[in-house]
């Protein structure tokens, strides 16, 4: 809220309950900064693992896709899901999102536009429920991930530390990873400003979570990323996707035989289909990221049926499709553009 509204956007605070009982926010900006009031399309924003809606609205009002969208006429709403595994965001948190969204704009169909994990939940939504097709305008997938077997991140420590994490979990009962710490935010205050010797350090951990991406690096920036993020998530989170790095399947969360029996009727996990998605998919992915690795990249896109868009940026890294110093002149501008169309 401090953020949109310091930079002059109309703020609304909306709360979702989902079908199994969450209470969920959206963060609304209606319209631009110099606009009447005359709202366009909506667009739902989504972001990553451990991330946030402030992911949206950090970079300031000329770099942050969220209020370039705003100041174009775009409807904006920034969705919190719950800290959990991308396959209930999918099947529980977007579609309450979405339904919510449409109901009270009067619109039929929204534009998404995911992250990272953001993009991982809509296609376990959209592949799963083919009806929410329907609803979408065009999906815009910023470092998307769904085959992931090639990946090099710190998610891969939960296929390393499989066993330690799963007794770690059962023995303390604390599921949540890298929650949010106003502490965090102070010492990212302190440490990562312009001109602190430190300020190398906070670099080093971007380059670690993110990828090597020295042109992309908004240095300036890193106490206001570090006021909001890590916004926390769900330890089995990270081990959902220790399971898709382990088969290179795109599929469900895998209980173990006997429990995905009980949930899911077989012994299995089932896998998501992507050719069942049919709204329009654009994809846009860095070359330098850890996450959303090319091999992988391109299987996703081959299974994608409506693909419309595939770019695979030069020096971009898994946090430099959002947050890059050339992200609004190289990426967000496609984006206006394909949106243009829709």
């Amino acid at each position: 809220r401090g953020l949109i509204e310091k930079n002059g956007y109309p703020f609304e605070n909306h709360t979702v309950q989902t079908k199994d009982g969450y209470i969920l926010e959206i963060h609304r900006i209606p319209h631009g900064r110099n606009s009447s009031g005359n709202t366009g399309p909506p667009v739902l924003f989504v972001p990553g693992y451990l991330c946030s809606s402030a992911d949206w609205v950090n970079m300031g009002p000329e770099n942050s896709l969220g209020f370039i969208l705003a100041d174009k006429g775009y409807d904006v709403w920034l969705a919190n899901y719950r800290g959990t595994r991308f396959q209930q965001i999918g099947e529980y948190d977007l579609p309450t999102f979405m339904n919510y969204i449409l109901n009270v704009t009067k619109q039929e169909k929204l534009f998404y536009i995911g992250h990272s994990q953001g993009t991982t939940s809509y296609f376990a939504l959209t592949s799963a429920k083919s009806e929410y097709n329907d609803k979408i305008r065009l999906s815009i997938n910023l470092a998307p991930v769904a085959y992931c077997s090639h990946m090099t991140s710190f998610v891969n420590l939960f296929v390393i530390f499989k066993i330690p994490i799963a007794i770690y979990t059962a023995l303390t009962q604390n599921y949540e990873l890298l929650g949010y710490n106003s502490n965090t935010a102070k010492l990212g205050e302190i440490f990562c400003q312009d001109g602190a010797i430190t300020q190398g350090l906070c670099v080093a951990g971007y380059y670690l979570f993110g990828g090597y991406s020295p042109d992309q690096i908004n240095k300036t920036r890193l106490p206001v990323i570090l006021t909001n993020t890590p916004a926390g998530s769900a330890i089995r989170q990270g081990q959902h996707y220790g399971q898709l790095i382990t088969t290179g399947k795109f599929q469900k969360y895998d209980y173990g035989k006997i429990k995905n029996l009980e949930i899911y009727g077989q012994p299995t996990p089932p896998q998501y289909n992507l050719s069942k998605i049919t709204a329009p998919v654009a994809i846009y992915v860095g070359d330098r990221d850890i996450y959303a690795k090319k091999e992988d990249t391109d299987k996703t896109a081959a299974e994608i049926s409506n693909l419309v868009v595939y770019r695979y940026i030069e020096g971009f890294s898994h946090l430099d499709v959002i947050w890059g110093i050339d992200a609004p002149s190289v990426i967000f501008n496609d984006i206006l553009e394909q949106m243009g169309q829709y």
